[in-house]
């Protein structure tokens, strides 16, 4: 058996080189919380893809601009993926209570997997319901 730890996104890094692109699980667009990455990989493969055709075609700021596309489109969001998950691995007891054993945390999980919901719409909820499990009185 081998481990290889997740590359997950720290930061808006940029993604490109001088005629390079980074995509997938090597630009770390990996989700913090979820660990699922292939929905994202898909997203930076064909914005490269897009990006790559229009370098070729002429366009001298088509890589650059790969970059800001997916901090735009994934960036924010995996910030804060990446402060609710340190919630709940800072806290499994009440992350297993408020987001395994409670059915409307699953449906929730469901719509942020499909691109349904976005952890930006979640968060404020979440962090209070987490506050709320941990300290009673509290959010």
């Amino acid at each position: 058996m081998y481990e290889h730890p997740l590359s997950l996104w720290s930061d808006n890094k940029p993604l490109h080189g001088q005629n390079a692109l980074v995509v997938g699980d090597a630009a770390g667009i990996t989700d913090p919380l979820l660990a699922e990455g292939i929905r994202p990989s898909m997203f930076t493969g064909v914005k490269a893809a897009a990006a790559i055709a229009n370098a070729i075609a002429g366009d001298s700021s088509a890589l650059p601009e790969y970059s800001s596309i997916v901090h735009q489109a994934w960036g924010e969001e995996y910030v804060w993926a990446q402060r609710l998950s340190g919630l709940f691995f800072k806290l499994p007891g009440v992350a297993y209570k408020v987001g395994v054993k409670r059915p409307t945390a699953a449906q929730i999980m469901s719509q942020i997997l499909c691109g349904q919901t976005r952890y930006t719409d979640i968060t404020d909820k979440a962090i209070k319901t987490l506050k709320r499990s941990f300290l009673p009185g509290q959010g």
